[in-house]
């Protein structure tokens, strides 16, 4: 059946490309206003101050890596993988945040105005960016040929 196999093939490279692409933004937009992000990440009241820093340094240069690993066949299921557990990670800290009542800018695609609104559709997207990231993972498997009998 290679025309199932083909079509399989297209789907995991187009949501390959657009989850490698919307981390490859949303790195991009906090390089630009670091200080701004770490505003937004101390807001969420979960690092340590002592940890902000580092956090905010090393997040973008991880989601770029993350795109970029998505688009590379060998790597593509690395890149899945490790976009799955960081959006997790992002739905958990967004999700914690508005059980606790706070209303804040999760500074996930650069700098805006705190909204409750905006939180609820940022996490909407981190769990259709992990349903991807899984679909890429689970669908990346490389099969081996069986032995001939």
């Amino acid at each position: 059946m290679p025309h199932d196999n083909s079509r399989r093939n297209y789907s995991v490279l187009a949501v390959s490309i657009a989850v490698a692409a919307v981390f490859i933004y949303a790195g991009l937009g906090k390089v630009r206003e670091p200080l701004q992000f770490a505003d937004s990440t101390a807001a969420f009241a979960i690092l340590p101050a002592v940890f902000i820093n580092l956090f905010v340094m090393g997040l973008p240069p991880f989601e770029f890596a993350c795109g970029v690993l998505l688009l590379v066949p060998p790597t593509r299921r690395v890149g899945a993988l490790a976009v799955a557990v960081v959006s997790l990670m992002f739905f958990t800290a967004l999700a914690s945040a508005l059980l606790r009542g706070l209303t804040l800018d999760c500074g996930c695609f650069g700098v805006g105005a705190p909204s409750r609104p905006r939180m609820w559709i940022e996490l909407v997207v981190d769990s259709v960016l992990f349903a991807g990231a899984i679909f890429v993972y689970l669908r990346s498997i490389t099969r081996t040929p069986s032995p001939a009998p």
